[in-house]
């Protein structure tokens, strides 16, 4: 499982909740995956598919929607993968009633964002191939 260090120095894992300034958020998505955001990875948190912020775009999801709802809501998945963990993608959406999104991002104006965990850096290279 991916880490990060916490604010005390310890290290977390990334499926319990982190909490991240919007500048330490993008350059944790850089040393994981690049430079070019297209190619960020993240885990829906209900039925664990990997998507890439690509894979939203291509679905024609609007930006808001990356790491937050499912890409399975803009390809037509149906209710019976989510909250499943497994088989997605699933319609599962970060502002329902469940908030299972397991990263918080603060904005500079004091916005905090629930977000998708980042996709461990060896899930996103099989995913790829």
């Amino acid at each position: 499982m991916a880490d990060k260090r916490s604010a005390s120095g310890g290290m977390v894992e990334m499926s319990e909740s982190v909490k991240f300034t919007h500048a330490d958020w993008k350059a944790e998505a850089v040393r994981r995956f690049g430079s070019d955001p297209m190619g960020w990875k993240f885990v829906c948190p209900s039925c664990g598919h990997v998507a890439s912020v690509k894979d939203w775009k291509d679905a024609g999801a609007p930006e808001g929607a990356v790491a937050f709802s499912c890409i399975g809501r803009y390809t037509g998945a149906g209710d019976d993968k989510t909250f499943r963990r497994a088989g997605g993608p699933c319609n599962y959406a970060g502002g329902g009633l469940f908030g299972l999104n397991p990263v918080q991002v603060e904005f500079d104006e004091g916005k905090v964002q629930a977000v998708f965990a980042f996709a461990d850096a060896d899930v996103a290279v099989e995913v790829q191939a």
